[in-house]
């Protein structure tokens, strides 16, 4: 079992980001994909494949590298959305999270303009929430990541073999 486990954590995790430091990324520029990707991919509103994308390009980072990460989060983002959205709910006072499913479509159908704004309120101070959380965890994230993907670099450098 724990033979299955390291074969499949190998597979998925460990050989996606040797391949891109094979391929000359950087273990700075890997780090900083792998931070990025992971903060990015767990907002809590649709959208985190276009701010990877522009993250890619305006810090120059890897776009496969970030997006691959992105997609890798994806179950802890829907994992993320209702308590960040809980979180928003209740900085704002708002009632929207709370009740059934069903209350919510009454409430929506009784009154769609007042709901939809209430919503957007929480969706906006839930974004807030995970910003203010994203970036220290970025910060650990790239700081813990980046000794490990130089190592990583290291044991896949060609040895110098000039005499």
């Amino acid at each position: 079992m724990k033979e299955v486990f390291f074969r499949i954590v190998n597979k998925w995790l460990i050989w996606p980001f040797t391949k891109f430091l094979r391929i000359g990324l950087s273990p700075e520029k890997l780090a900083q994909s792998f931070a990025f990707g992971i903060c990015l991919g767990t907002m809590p509103i649709p959208g985190s494949t276009i701010t990877c994308t522009i993250a890619a390009i305006g810090l120059k980072l890897n776009f496969g590298a970030i997006q691959l990460i992105n997609y890798m989060v994806t179950p802890l983002q829907l994992l993320l959305i209702y308590p960040l959205f809980k979180a928003g709910a209740a900085l704002t006072g708002s009632q929207i999270m709370s009740g059934t499913l069903d209350n919510f479509t009454e409430r929506f159908r009784l009154d769609v303009w007042n709901t939809l704004l209430e919503l957007g309120t929480t969706a906006v101070v839930a974004v807030v929430v995970w910003a203010v959380i994203s970036v220290p965890i970025g910060i650990i994230l790239y700081k813990i990541s980046l000794p490990v993907f130089r190592r990583i670099s290291d044991k896949n450098e060609p040895e110098n073999t000039d005499l």
